[in-house]
């Protein structure tokens, strides 16, 4: 989908059709945060860029994920609004199919690919919590080991 259907697809979730209650750039902004909000949760798709003009497409997603945009777009127009059950609605959608769109990510059900063709694979690095305090060698152990003794 290109950004203008996208754009569409908002106007008609929200119920905009003259346009009028929504303005233009937020919808595109909240477009662009759903891009964010996607290469947060979905590392394969960090290169992911922002739509800037109306026949640009989200490169990498996948074709029937393209949608979460819009939905993403409709929850933030909402809670804009002030509407809240229905911006809680369209969010918990979004995230319900953000966690699924991961989730076959890490099954091997869906392979993102980048514009070459190449399966694009996130190197995610371990992170490790090193704990100074027990390591450190400078403490004296008064002691010997033994909790409660003074």
């Amino acid at each position: 989908m290109t950004r203008a259907q996208l754009m569409a697809r908002v106007r008609a979730y929200t119920r905009d059709f003259s346009n009028s209650i929504f303005r233009e750039v937020d919808v595109v902004d909240f477009i662009n945060e759903g891009i964010d909000r996607i290469k947060e949760v979905v590392p394969e798709l960090a290169n992911m860029k922002y739509l800037n003009e109306n026949t640009d497409s989200p490169l990498y997603l996948p074709n029937q994920y393209h949608i979460l945009l819009a939905i993403y777009s409709a929850a933030r127009c909402f809670g804009q609004d002030e509407r809240h059950y229905q911006a809680t609605t369209f969010m918990n959608e979004f995230e319900t199919k953000l966690e699924e769109l991961r989730t076959k990510i890490e099954n091997g059900d869906i392979t993102i690919v980048d514009e070459n063709g190449k399966e694009i694979v996130a190197d995610l690095k371990t992170d490790y919590v090193r704990n100074v305090y027990f390591n450190d060698r400078t403490l004296i152990d008064v002691d010997d080991g033994v909790e409660g003794v003074e």
